[in-house]
């Protein structure tokens, strides 16, 4: 028997609290959350910015990939990822055990940011 009114929750065991990855390997990933928050299923590539001071990375997406700096987003099942150890790398950002942030959205400018001072527990 239907609730009339109600709508029936039938996505358990997903996350949906948007966060981002910087993974042992130097891989860069999004979760459920991040990928609906940013609606990634409409791009295929990706455009990093490094804020030094803030220690904050940026992330604009977009779909061509003539654009300077785009890296394409490799597109798994829930996991949606790119490579990103040459931009870890000439920013001398650690990625040596994997640690995950929570994401933040710029709605105006379409940009999501990591503060890489602020991990969280997975």
């Amino acid at each position: 028997m239907e609730l009339e009114g109600f709508e029936l929750f039938k996505e358990h065991g997903r996350s949906f609290n948007p966060k981002i990855s910087i993974r042992k390997r130097g891989q860069i990933g999004f979760n459920n959350g991040a990928i609906n928050r940013c609606n990634l299923d409409k791009y295929g590539y990706v455009k990093l910015y490094y804020n030094k001071d803030a220690k904050m990375i940026a992330f604009k997406f977009t779909n061509d990939p003539k654009e300077e700096g785009a890296i394409k987003i490799q597109k798994r099942p829930s996991n949606y990822f790119f490579s990103g150890k040459s931009f870890l790398d000439y920013y001398s950002i650690n990625y040596s055990e994997t640690e995950t942030f929570d994401l933040d959205w710029d709605e105006d400018r379409k940009v999501a940011m990591i503060d890489i001072k602020k991990h969280t527990e997975e």
